[in-house]
């Protein structure tokens, strides 16, 4: 009888924001079904979720802007990346510790955000200082 190893073989984050979603759809039907981590997608309302294919323990995270207040006064809701960009930070302060098991990719888009510019610079550091080599990749 043979045995499945119940170890996961790609611990993968990926982000974007609606903009993404063609890239963010490729990358998840790439991984493996033994894949595991998370991705989280920004969309300005509700309508824009959808379903992603994504392997089981793949947690998709949907940050909606129009649902969360902005951290700049005069507006209404979320700027574009900023619910995101804090998505990034949280992430990296649980998932880039030297006890951490080591990530085998990370993307982030939404490359039009200062917000979001800002949170790779801080979880590529993060990654830095934790002890793991991996750089993160970019979206265009």
């Amino acid at each position: 009888m043979a045995t499945t190893d119940p170890r996961p073989d790609h611990h993968v984050m990926l982000a974007g924001a609606v903009e993404d979603l063609d890239e963010v759809h490729r990358r998840l039907a790439e991984l493996p079904e033994t894949a595991y981590g998370q991705v989280f997608v920004e969309v300005a309302v509700t309508e824009q979720v959808r379903i992603l294919p994504a392997p089981p323990r793949v947690t998709v995270s949907w940050l909606v802007r129009t649902d969360r207040p902005s951290a700049v006064a005069p507006l209404c809701f979320a700027d574009h990346g900023e619910a995101l960009a804090a998505a990034l930070i949280g992430w990296a302060s649980e998932w880039c510790r030297p006890d951490a098991e080591p990530l085998s990719s990370v993307w982030i888009g939404c490359s039009d955000s200062v917000w979001v510019e800002q949170a790779r610079a801080a979880v590529q550091l993060e990654l830095s200082d934790a002890g793991q080599s991996l750089q993160v990749e970019f979206g265009e």
